[in-house]
C-alpha cells in the first residue's frame, strides 16, 4: 500500500530561504503545499490545502506576525505549527509559548532540526485513542453531587492557590484544580487568559477600560503580559 505523504505548509517571507525549506522537505518524503510570505494567503492555503502542520516564520510581510497568525490557526483549524525565526529574545519567547507551539528552530538550522521537529510535532498531532471533540460542558463534585457545567455558560475563573472558583451566569464553584490545569482543558477560541489570576469568557466581556476588564458584576485587572493576547482576542469579535 503507498504511504500517505504528510502535507506541510510554509510560511517564510525569504524566498531563499522557503527555496531550501521546501528541497528539504521534499527529499524527507513530505508534499509541500504552498510557501507563503504573509498571513493572509497562508489562511486562505490552509483553507483550501488543509496541510497536517505549519511550518510558520515569526517576522512575514504585512501587519499580521507570525504569532497572530499561530493565535488564528488554533482558534480555527487545531493544526500543529512549528516556529521557524531568527528571533530567540525573551518577549518573542514568551509571545511564542502563549500559543503552544509543536516546536520552535532558531535560525539557522540544520536538516536534522527540521526532521526532528516534524516529526515530532506530526506524531504529537495524531488523535489518542478515546480523544473526544471539543468539550462543551464538565461536571464538579459538591458533596455527594456532581453538578453540571456548560462551557458556554462559564464566564470566569479564578485562581484560588491550588483551586480554582469558578462563575457561570447563575452560579459559583470552587474546584480542587489549579487554573493550569482548568486553562487547558477550556476551548481557546472562547476563553483568554487576563492575569496569571483569571482566566474570561471572551464572550461575556462588557468593558475594558484602564487596565480593568468588567464582566457582570465582576471588575478584574489585566496583566500587563496578557494585554496583546487579549486584545488579539477581541479584535475577532
Amino acid at each position: 500500500m503507498k504511504k500517505i505523504k504528510s502535507k506541510i505548509l510554509i510560511v517564510e517571507d525569504e524566498p531563499i530561504i522557503a527555496s531550501d525549506i521546501e528541497m528539504i522537505l521534499e527529499d524527507l518524503g513530505y508534499e509541500v503545499t504552498g510557501i507563503e510570505d504573509n498571513a493572509e494567503e497562508a489562511i486562505e492555503s490552509i483553507e483550501n490545502n488543509k496541510p497536517d502542520l505549519v511550518l510558520l516564520d515569526i517576522n512575514i510581510e504585512g501587519d499580521i506576525d507570525g504569532v497572530m497568525l499561530a493565535e488564528d490557526i488554533n482558534n480555527k483549524y487545531k493544526i500543529p505549527f512549528v516556529f521557524l525565526t531568527s528571533n530567540a529574545d525573551k518577549m518573542t519567547i514568551n509571545r511564542v509559548k502563549r500559543t503552544k507551539p509543536a516546536g520552535f528552530i532558531a535560525k539557522p538550522f540544520s536538516e536534522k532540526d527540521l526532521q526532528s521537529n516534524i516529526e515530532i510535532a506530526l506524531f504529537s498531532s495524531k488523535p489518542k485513542e478515546g480523544d473526544n471533540e471539543e468539550m462543551t460542558s464538565f461536571f464538579v463534585k459538591e458533596g455527594s453531587s456532581l453538578i453540571k457545567i456548560d462551557i458556554d455558560k462559564l464566564m470566569l475563573a479564578k485562581a484560588d492557590d491550588n483551586y480554582t472558583k469558578i462563575y457561570t451566569v447563575d452560579s459559583s464553584h470552587l474546584l480542587s484544580s489549579t487554573l493550569k490545569k482548568i486553562e487547558d482543558k477550556l476551548p481557546t477560541d472562547k476563553f483568554v487568559r487576563i492575569h496569571r489570576s483569571y482566566i474570561v469568557n471572551i464572550n461575556f466581556i462588557d468593558k475594558i477600560d484602564d487596565g480593568y476588564l468588567f464582566i457582570d458584576t465582576h471588575r478584574l485587572p489585566i496583566g500587563r503580559s496578557y494585554n496583546e493576547m487579549l486584545f488579539q482576542k477581541i479584535s475577532k469579535l
